[in-house]
């Protein structure tokens, strides 16, 4: 302006050459003296980020204050335990016999045997099959509906009191079985002579046994009155027994279970917990990710499980997979239980280490085998139960390793900066005074590009302290306050003409926080941004074009 009003005026005054304005500097140095004045502030409120998210609610939540990525579902286990319900035993195949009487050969039949007791003896054996397949290799089995039906017959007698006068009783050797009949246990009983007796066996043991069952036969014929008991013909007269088998059902089987299932693959998850915030060399380290498994079952058979777990960035081919997460599934301890078994799998495990690939899917998978080297027998109920399930929860906590780099790139908001001369001693800065109550240390920096996106410079303040933590919880306690800048050298002002674009980031970090830090729902960051220069700002209206 005042050199508007001095060329004014000399235009009605002497010109003297002394006083040539063509000669002139257009130049002027603005703000010579150092100023520092606020312009703005602002708080940012964690629920606010997190719930800006592009993530679904139902896999993120609060617990207990700190944030929650939750994954959950089953693992089908039906394969195992179908082929364990599957599983059926062999049919006993039955027996028939005699046990030699009265010897009537020789004699003129019919023949009165005379009055008194005789007594005969004889033995029936029972071949058993093994039971045992590629599954199981049988030691015992609780069996139900499963009977022996013993019918008793002759050869060569007949009488008017035949039946009334002839038994066998049948005795139980060994304790390769538990016999009953009429609803109590028996290791004997009595059948007579056309009678059909029905045995129930509840019971078979089969280890070291002699793949039999032995059952000792005591024959009494009691003759009171001559002519009760006749040979009807001149041969050695038998008593003749049959043993027949119904199916065989069981309830529980005892032995040593061989199975195994090879991998079989679950659905993989897209994770997208922070999404488009992560950049390729970034550090996304989560300090204790865990695994809950539960397994729910009556299966008597001790299970390893292999559970196969890995990671993958689908934009680096990255991969990282877990490690040593073999479950030993402990089995019910009698048929009748239900057990429960709960696993966790953590850092320990490497799930810290699934994540700081930055990986956008999860995949996983199981396999199955029974623990063989166990020295209990195991056993298959009837109906074999067994469910697996599994919960994934990673904890916003962060480990001492956390590096991330978040940024937004804007539009140059001061426009065409050609007015702008060379400048000699100015630094021209952004103040920061910023309460920070995250337990996260950040420093903010500015990089300025030009029409191509390529970078001209980057300035960055120092680093903002990190709120303080309970190191028993990793939660912030207290706030941290911090005084920085983002000064630029003269020589990156002089590139301010050739900025289109600023790309403002945070460069985030848990180091110096102990072990790992918890980020809770009502953190929060609180900014104050105030400008300041030191030395001129020296512009040049003669850069101004004529429209401007």
């Amino acid at each position: 302006m005042g050199l508007v009003v001095m060329s004014g005026m000399l235009s009605f005054s002497c010109i003297d050459k002394t006083f040539d304005m063509e000669s002139l500097s257009t130049k002027m140095e603005l703000f010579s003296e150092s100023m520092d004045f606020p312009i703005g502030k602002t708080t940012i409120y964690l629920d606010s980020v997190i719930s800006g998210l592009d993530a679904d609610t139902t896999v993120l939540r609060v617990e207990n204050g700190v944030y929650v990525f939750r994954y959950a579902g089953s693992m089908d286990m039906s394969g195992l335990t179908n082929e364990l319900s599957g599983f059926s035993l062999e049919p006993m195949t039955g027996v028939s016999g005699k046990v030699n009487m009265f010897d009537a050969t020789g004699l003129s039949t019919p023949y009165d045997i005379p009055p008194m007791v005789y007594s005969y003896n004889g033995s029936a054996s029972i071949t058993l099959p093994t039971f045992s397949t590629n599954l199981i290799t049988v030691d015992s089995v609780v069996l139900k509906n499963t009977f022996m039906q013993i019918r008793l017959g002759n050869t060569g007698l007949g009488g008017t009191k035949l039946s009334e006068s002839i038994q066998a009783t049948f005795t139980a050797q060994g304790n390769g079985a538990v016999y009953y009949v009429d609803g109590e246990e028996k290791t004997t009983w009595t059948v007579r002579m056309g009678e059909t007796k029905q045995v129930e066996i509840r019971k078979l043991r089969l280890t070291g046994g002699t793949g039999s069952l032995t059952l000792n036969e005591a024959v009494t014929m009691s003759i009171l009155t001559a002519g009760d008991v006749t040979a009807e013909q001149p041969v050695q007269t038998t008593l003749d027994y049959t043993i027949t088998m119904s199916p065989v059902d069981f309830d529980v089987v005892y032995g040593k279970v061989n199975y195994e299932l090879n991998n079989t693959p679950l659905d993989p998850i897209n994770f997208d917990a922070l999404g488009d915030l992560l950049g390729d060399n970034d550090v996304l380290s989560f300090y204790n990710p865990t695994i809950k498994v539960t397994t729910t079952g009556n299966l008597g058979v001790p299970v390893d499980i292999n559970l196969n777990m890995s990671t993958t960035n689908s934009t680096t081919g990255n991969t990282a997979s877990l490690t040593n997460t073999i479950l030993k599934m402990q089995p019910a301890s009698a048929p009748g239980e239900t057990k429960v078994n709960n696993f966790v799998i953590d850092n320990r495990n490497g799930t810290d280490d699934l994540f700081k690939i930055n990986p956008d899917r999860i995949n996983m998978g199981y396999s199955v085998k029974t623990d063989l080297n166990t020295t209990n027998n195991h056993f298959i109920a009837k109906n074999s139960t067994l469910s697996m399930d599994y919960a994934m929860e990673i904890p916003l906590q962060f480990g001492s390793d956390l590096n991330l780099n978040i940024s937004q790139t804007m539009d140059s908001p001061v426009g065409d900066l050609g007015i702008l001369d060379d400048q000699d001693d100015l630094v021209l800065g952004l103040s920061l005074n910023v309460s920070n109550r995250i337990p996260l240390g950040l420093r903010v920096q500015l990089t300025a590009l030009n029409e191509d996106s390529v970078d001209l410079f980057t300035a960055m303040s120092e680093t903002i302290a990190a709120a303080p933590v309970d190191p028993l919880t990793g939660k912030a306690t207290g706030v941290s306050e911090t005084t920085t800048s983002i000064d630029l050298t003269s020589t990156q002002i002089n590139l301010l003409k050739q900025t289109k674009q600023f790309r403002v980031g945070f460069v985030i970090t848990a180091a110096g926080q102990g072990s790992y830090v918890s980020v809770q729902q009502d953190d929060y960051i609180d900014i104050k941004v105030g400008l300041k220069t030191e030395g001129g700002l020296i512009i040049d209206p003669s850069n101004l074009s004529t429209d401007e």
